[in-house]
């Protein structure tokens, strides 16, 4: 198992009281997967990325990868925000944005130049890359948030709600772009998200959450074809059962839901 998850639980501590965001979670990601993270709002979706970023310290339990404990961010693993606009920096060009990670590996230019050239060109914005964040859509905005994360050349790619951001048609089109890249690349993902239709239409094994504290409500496999697109896979029968069982159990957990959540 590349990415394990055991027993973590996060309680967030505040002056007169404590609220329990992430009870206890336990599951693992094969090298390779695209896995799927779908909850109410507020479950603690986030909270739980951060801990396995290493961007959280959980209250209990672990995240190991490789086997081993995360304890801070580590190298193998790159993360991609919802608001691209915070994570890239205006003042500095497409291809500065992309390639500033890089500088902490240690590479020299020539591999940066090659790594930075070929990730921008996977996301389709090779001639976009002396642009400045603010004069590209916010769809080209996150192309570039992908870029900078596939140019790391990471193990593990966390993505937390990246496309909530963006109108329907520019997100249709970054799903297909992120699961075309994660066919060819074979970059192990764990894409978190509140949208049913996006986590079906996307993963190839759904994790259901509870409202917080949160704990698994169910690990659903996407038994859908491998090839998928917006207007075929969409209209498929077996779509529809699935995100509609993946719709009900959602609207039993809001039922069990308890008083206080984090996100």
């Amino acid at each position: 198992m590349l990415l394990e998850v055991h027993g973590l639980k996060k309680v967030y501590e505040g002056r007169q009281r404590s609220v329990e965001a992430v009870r206890s979670l336990t599951f693992g990601i094969d090298d390779g997967d695209f896995v799927c993270l779908v909850g109410p709002s507020g479950c603690g979706k986030t909270t739980l990325l951060k801990c396995m970023a290493g961007l959280l310290t959980p209250t209990a339990g672990e995240v190991r990868l490789r086997d081993k404990q995360v304890t801070g961010p580590p190298p193998d693993m790159a993360v991609v925000f919802q608001e691209y606009g915070r994570s890239l920096f205006p003042w500095m060009s497409v291809w500065d944005n992309v390639e500033l990670p890089l500088r902490q590996k240690r590479l020299s230019k020539g591999q940066r130049r090659e790594l930075v050239g070929r990730a921008l060109t996977e996301v389709g914005l090779a001639d976009a890359d002396a642009a400045y964040p603010w004069q590209l859509s916010g769809g080209m905005q996150q192309r570039v948030a992908i870029a900078r994360a596939l140019a790391y050349e990471p193990l593990v790619l966390l993505m937390d709600e990246p496309f909530a951001a963006v109108d329907a048609q520019t997100r249709a089109d970054l799903e297909d772009l992120i699961r075309k890249l994660w066919r060819r690349l074979g970059v192990t993902t764990l894409f978190v998200t509140h949208d049913i239709d996006e986590a079906v239409y996307l993963g190839q094994r759904v994790i259901v959450l509870s409202s917080s504290p949160t704990v698994i409500r169910e690990e659903l496999e996407i038994d859908l074809p491998d090839e998928r697109d917006q207007l075929t896979t969409r209209s498929n029968t077996r779509f529809t059962e699935l995100r509609a069982h993946v719709y009900a159990q959602i609207q039993a957990a809001k039922r069990e839901s308890t008083v206080g959540s984090y996100s």
